[in-house]
């Protein structure tokens, strides 16, 4: 039995990307056992691709079957700091071409060094953020861990924006698996709060497809999952949850905000 103990009090959350299908792609994970399981799985991220040419083959299969059980998306994209910033983002829009982005919540994955400069790692992720802001009207989350960003990022020239930041315990010896850090996750200098901890990147795969399954926890209940994706429970994605009526937006990006970008190194 895998301990939850810890970080009951926090909504609960898997992200998955090609390492959690079989090497032929012929085996996933089964979403209904997701959807059945107990902590409640509330939201899924996924991996969409990297940098300007690749694409996560197992995205679609996952994206749908997180739609199908009412789960809320957050397609993760990982940035390549030496690559052109447009490029990276013009592949994760071409990934998510026909998916309505009012209904879910992107992130950056910013966690690789490449040799590249502090500011040149920093430079790449503005523009990359405010390429995006451009695209939805939001900038989205970035997903990092505080050593990572207090030694390649200038916070400083940074936007605000929502963190997912990784932290777990040492990994335990295959195949055993590695219990859940507790809440929260050690923050990086200059930031102040918060959104997700990805607690462990070793926990049972729940619904088989792998062995392992990365888990995360959210700041806050089941409220504050749906209330962040703009969800009142019960309500169908696609209804405002204001009025319970079909949203305006649907099918419809945010209109531009027109930006000057900073200047790529």
């Amino acid at each position: 039995m895998f301990d939850y103990v810890h970080n009951q009090e926090f909504a609960f959350g898997i992200d998955l990307s090609r390492y959690n299908a079989s090497a032929d792609l012929r085996q996933f994970p089964n979403f209904d056992q997701i959807a059945a399981h107990q902590p409640e799985v509330m939201f899924i991220a996924m991996r969409t691709g990297q940098s300007w040419g690749e694409k996560d083959q197992t995205f679609g299969h996952f994206f749908d079957e997180a739609r199908r059980i009412g789960a809320c998306i957050l397609p993760y994209h990982v940035i390549f700091p030496g690559e052109t910033a447009l490029k990276q983002i013009d592949n994760l829009m071409e990934i998510l071409d026909g998916i309505d982005l009012t209904h879910v919540r992107l992130v950056l994955d910013v966690e690789l060094e490449h040799l590249k400069s502090r500011a040149m790692i920093t430079n790449t992720l503005q523009i990359c953020l405010e390429l995006l802001r451009q695209e939805t009207g939001r900038y989205p989350i970035v997903y990092s861990r505080a050593s990572f960003v207090d030694n390649c990022l200038q916070i400083d020239d940074l936007p605000v924006v929502d963190w997912w930041l990784a932290q777990y315990y040492y990994r335990r010896s295959y195949p055993a698996y590695t219990p859940e850090y507790p809440c929260p996750p050690k923050l990086p200098r200059g930031v102040s709060n918060w959104l997700i901890h990805q607690t462990t990147d070793k926990g049972p795969a729940i619904g088989g497809g792998s062995n392992y399954m990365d888990y995360d926890r959210w700041n806050g209940g089941k409220q504050q999952v749906l209330a962040y994706f703009g969800r009142t429970e019960g309500l169908p994605v696609g209804l405002c949850p204001l009025d319970g009526q079909p949203c305006c937006r649907e099918n419809q990006p945010s209109a531009p905000v027109r930006l000057e970008l900073p200047v790529e190194a």
